[in-house]
């Protein structure tokens, strides 16, 4: 897991001197929804996170997974949240209503941290993690992930960030009973969410 100051200050450095293809590749899907699921440290970067966005996302929620594909590398390619302006990933977060993103933290333990500027859509997505025996902490103290910037929170309604622990990842990667309950989880907690932020609107 990649620690320290990030070698590029954004994704339009990041793309010039690295080969699309070879250093990185890029997933995305506009399904026309009101969820994006972003993955912007795939690959390498931050292991399990890509599979974890991808069985969020199901078929049905927009999805944006950056991969990195550097080896041990690959933190190289680590550009922070509030820096990550990939135009797909801006267009694909600014056409929906509610921003997801997963992300690896270093913490001890194996719980998830859930920040992002929807504070109401965080809190329902912990208590979705913790009915289905997660350990879920809100709001995210230590990566608040509350920044405007912030990719997921560039949707109308803003996002929610999830920092799951190295332990945590390690377990949803060994079973794949486990990785669909919290993915379904987190799903149920979206949907709530959603629609909430449309009742709210009428």
């Amino acid at each position: 897991m990649r620690r320290g100051k990030d070698v590029y200050p954004d994704f339009a450095a990041l793309k010039a001197a690295n080969t699309e293809g070879l250093n990185y590749s890029r997933e995305v899907y506009d399904r026309g929804s009101d969820v994006a699921i972003f993955a912007i440290h795939g690959g390498d970067i931050e292991q399990v996170t890509a599979r974890l966005a991808r069985g969020v996302a199901g078929r049905d929620f927009n999805l944006y997974i950056f991969n990195g594909w550097l080896g041990r590398d690959s933190g190289r390619l680590h550009v922070t949240a509030a820096r990550f302006d990939d135009p797909q990933a801006v267009f694909l977060a600014t056409s929906s209503v509610l921003g997801i993103s997963l992300h690896a933290q270093a913490d001890r333990g194996a719980w998830v941290c859930v920040g992002g500027k929807n504070k109401m859509a965080a809190a329902l997505i912990a208590r979705r993690l913790g009915d289905a025996g997660f350990a879920a902490e809100t709001p995210c103290q230590r990566l608040p992930g509350t920044s405007d910037k912030n990719i997921v929170n560039r949707p109308s309604a803003g996002g929610v960030q999830l920092e799951l622990t190295l332990r945590l990842l390690d377990k949803l990667e060994q079973d794949g009973e486990y990785l669909s309950k919290f993915t379904e989880a987190v799903r149920m907690g979206a949907l709530e969410s959603l629609a909430s932020v449309k009742a709210g609107a009428k």
